[in-house]
C-alpha cells in the first residue's frame, strides 16, 4: 500500500455509486458550497460503505498501511488556514478533514493548496476511522493509533505556529 493505492480506494470507492460520483465531480468543478454540503451525507454514507467493504479485501498489512496513510492525510491538512476555513470546535475540525479526505484526492489537494476553497460544515467523520473499524473486524484486535502520525487537531505543530 502506498499514496496512490490509498487514493485510488478512495477514488473506486465513489465509482461503485456512479450517481454519487457525476454529483461530487460536478461539486470538484464548481466547488459549489450547497452541492458540498449535500455531499456530506453521501461521503458519511455511501462512499464510506463502499470504502469499508474494499477494505475487507486487505490484509493486516496493507490494512496497516491504509490507516497510517489515512492518519498522514489528515495530519498534513490539520493547518490553521484550513481551519479558518472549515468549522471552530476540535472535533468537528476533525471531521471536516475526513470529509476533505473522503472527497478524494482532487478536492483534497484543492484545499491543501487553497484552504478558501474548503466548505465549513462540511463533515463525515466516519471516513477518518473505518480502516480502524475494518482492522478490529478482521483481526479481532485494536489498531495502534497514532504510532506514525497523530490526527487530533493542532497535532501538526507546523500547521499552528501562529496559534
Amino acid at each position: 500500500m502506498n499514496e496512490f493505492k490509498f487514493w485510488h480506494i478512495i477514488e473506486d470507492a465513489w465509482a461503485a455509486s456512479p450517481a454519487l460520483l457525476e454529483m461530487r465531480n460536478t461539486a470538484l468543478k464548481t466547488n459549489d458550497a450547497a452541492l458540498i454540503e449535500d455531499l456530506t451525507g453521501e461521503v458519511y454514507g455511501p462512499v464510506t460503505n463502499n470504502i469499508r467493504d474494499l477494505l475487507l479485501g486487505l490484509n493486516k498489512e496493507e490494512l496497516t498501511a491504509f490507516n497510517h496513510i489515512m492518519e498522514e492525510m489528515l495530519f498534513r491538512i490539520d493547518r490553521e488556514d484550513i481551519h479558518r476555513y472549515t468549522d471552530g470546535s476540535d472535533d468537528g475540525f476533525l471531521y471536516c478533514r475526513c470529509f476533505i479526505v473522503g472527497m478524494g484526492r482532487t478536492y483534497y489537494e484543492m484545499i491543501e493548496e487553497n484552504p478558501s476553497k474548503a466548505t465549513c460544515d462540511a463533515e463525515a467523520e466516519i471516513v477518518g476511522f473505518i480502516g480502524y473499524m475494518v482492522y478490529k473486524e478482521l483481526f479481532g484486535e485494536e489498531f495502534e493509533r497514532f504510532t506514525v502520525h497523530c490526527t487530533e487537531t493542532c497535532s501538526n505543530a507546523r500547521g499552528w505556529e501562529n496559534e
